[in-house]
């Protein structure tokens, strides 16, 4: 059963959600999407195949799934084994900010997740014995909600980011090596999209890439990512553009471009579609803001 404390995702003074041993079936579970908060994922048991951005994992106890922001992800669990997890759901303006130690930043844990495309980290039994007592500590006080909750679930966010921050850096070859779940070509394509998102990039041309027909490659695409090719090449390019928006001073006609859309007309159309306004109207609000 389910066991939900919003607290809250429409309060925008304290935009956190938390979602306490929850157990999904297949059909229930999301299909692939992406939003502008960030998700830390724990799981108590199970099993099922967690794919983010442009890698498979496998997914069992003490997996910790970490999804920064505009990261495409879908959990699959077993249909007789389904995932018991965790989520904690927030967006980045909650986390602590103040320099005290100008070598460490909170936000640290997911500038490494994102750079290392390396989105899991899987916890030794006492690591998993006090991540599940933090996570216990969240659930009773958005439960009980005594006078400061917000505050002591706050620190526990908070520690727990440090906590795995500390595991990341200490493991990350490690988990290079352990964590990704190969699935046959389908690993490279996805590698190859991401590299090659100016070009063109059709199914006969990525069919003809990975050694299969198009039929085939379509079929195994979509069963495999939940995604239909079409669907995963626009929300790619449109994170693409998002963070080219933000982080350089290129025209939008040029970012169109470098994203691969076929148009002025095209790019603004696909852009609005996933965030509800144009692209220049998105750079103007996120620069005041």
């Amino acid at each position: 059963m389910k066991k939900y404390q919003n607290v809250s995702n429409h309060d925008l003074l304290f935009p956190l959600s938390f979602v306490y041993q929850d157990t999904k079936s297949p059909q229930n579970e999301l299909s692939d999407h992406m939003h502008d908060y960030y998700e830390i994922i724990y799981v108590y048991s199970g099993n099922g195949t967690f794919f983010v951005g442009d890698v498979f994992y496998d997914m069992q106890q003490g997996d910790v799934f970490l999804i920064p922001n505009n990261t495409i992800h879908r959990a699959m669990p077993n249909k007789d084994d389904p995932v018991t997890s965790t989520i904690i759901f927030f967006s980045p303006t909650l986390i602590y900010k103040d320099i005290v130690d100008d070598s460490f930043s909170y936000l640290n844990l997911f500038d490494l997740t994102k750079k290392s495309k390396n989105y899991k980290i899987s916890l030794p039994p006492k690591k998993q014995i006090k991540m599940e007592e933090q996570l216990l500590h969240i659930y009773q006080e958005t439960s009980e909600n005594a006078l400061g909750a917000r505050h002591a679930t706050l620190l526990i966010v908070h520690q727990i980011m440090l906590d795995l921050c500390r595991i990341r850096i200490n493991n990350e070859q490690d988990m290079l090596e352990s964590n990704t779940y190969s699935s046959v070509w389908i690993k490279d394509i996805l590698a190859y999209i991401n590299d090659h998102l100016s070009e063109p990039l059709t199914l006969t041309i990525l069919a003809n890439k990975s050694l299969v027909s198009p039929s085939h490659f379509s079929r195994v695409f979509k069963e495999t990512t939940g995604i239909g090719l079409i669907v995963y090449l626009n929300t790619k390019r449109v994170i693409k553009a998002k963070e080219l928006l933000l982080e350089t001073n290129h025209t939008v006609s040029h970012i169109a471009e470098m994203c691969g859309f076929e148009s002025m007309p095209h790019f603004h159309r696909i852009f609005k579609k996933y965030n509800d306004r144009t692209p220049a109207n998105f750079r103007k609000a996120h620069h005041k803001s």
